[in-house]
């Protein structure tokens, strides 16, 4: 009897093992081990996806260079939220293209914002994700799905109050808000068929969902134009886009990092406070970090943008990278 009892429980023991060695495997489509933590090789190709938002310095205001459309790997892709031509190519809605820039801006709306010759587009989603791509795993490509317009506040991108925003009222907004600016940029996503700006983001995130695509980070350049709505303070409404982004795309709580980058001019604008206090910003999203532009100062010594509010190529270029090398150090 007593030797029957002890090989049931080797037996079991045995069993129980193996079942729990079974569910601790790391999905191949991960690339974070439930225990650990720590970064995995990929055993076959996975798709990263990565969400950019903001105003017109995510949008693209930097001349395009001829290094910019240069040497884009195939492992960085875009995922092209308005249809339209881009980079002398005709790319439909929601369908994936190599990431030459511009990503946001059509061709046919790229002359510069001050009538100079040269033309406009770049923006940090561009060195963003090529730094991404050149610094993992052969297997992973990176793809990049961005949505911005001049000016727009941060109510613009509200998956419920966007909409409220935009209405004929008044009533919570900040003075003299929306400006027509934004009012552009609204149409421009509403009159391709999204019902708002965060519709736009979530369905095109979705369609890479549903293609195997893991969505592993946002990035946002936004706070000249401040909030927009009066009802709560900037990085609360953020936090409430951030929420309502991970739970509506099937994401745990806090589950991936965004990067704020800060303000051209720094500890100025209603976003001002994205230059000097990041425990506010992390105190409400706790993988949320800032992105310094310390140094950043083309637009400053004349050589970028002279309106003291964007940044030049140069700057956007290193602000990518910037971005990225946060994001490889929070992922990878």
């Amino acid at each position: 009897m007593r030797r029957f009892t002890l090989f049931f429980i080797i037996s079991f023991a045995i069993i129980f093992g193996l079942i729990s060695a079974s569910c601790g495997d790391t999905d191949s489509k991960t690339n974070e081990t439930p225990n650990t933590g720590k970064p995995v090789v990929p055993t076959e190709p996975e798709l990263h996806i990565y969400i950019a938002f903001g105003q017109s310095n995510m949008q693209g205001p930097g001349a395009i260079r001829e290094k910019d459309v240069e040497g884009i790997g195939d492992r960085y892709k875009t995922l092209n939220v308005v249809a339209g031509v881009y980079a002398k190519e005709n790319r439909a809605k929601g369908q994936w293209y190599k990431a030459v820039p511009p990503l946001i801006i059509p061709d046919a709306n790229l002359p510069h914002w001050d009538g100079a010759t040269f033309t406009t587009g770049l923006g940090p989603t561009d060195y963003f994700g090529r730094t991404l791509s050149e610094n993992t795993h052969e297997l992973i490509t990176i793809g990049v799905i961005a949505a911005a317009h001049g000016d727009l506040a941060l109510a613009s991108f509200h998956k419920t109050r966007g909409v409220t925003y935009f209405n004929n009222s008044t009533e919570g907004k900040e003075p003299n808000r929306p400006s027509s600016t934004e009012r552009q940029g609204w149409t421009r996503y509403t009159g391709a068929g999204y019902t708002s700006i965060y519709e736009a983001i979530i369905s095109n995130a979705k369609i890479a969902q549903e293609q195997g695509g893991i969505v592993k980070g946002i990035i946002v350049h936004q706070g000249e134009s401040g909030r927009g709505l009066t009802y709560a303070a900037w990085h609360e409404i953020l936090k409430e886009i951030y929420d309502d982004m991970l739970s509506d795309l099937g994401l745990e709580a806090n589950s991936i990092p965004i990067l704020l980058g800060q303000l051209w001019k720094e500890g100025t604008g209603p976003g001002g406070y994205l230059n000097t206090d990041n425990k506010l910003i992390r105190a409400v999203i706790p993988r949320a970090r800032v992105i310094s532009t310390q140094g950043i100062t083309e637009g400053r010594t004349g050589k970028g943008q002279p309106d003291n509010l964007h940044f030049g190529s140069a700057d956007l270029e290193e602000l990518g990278k910037r971005y990225a090398q946060k994001m490889l150090e929070l992922v990878y």
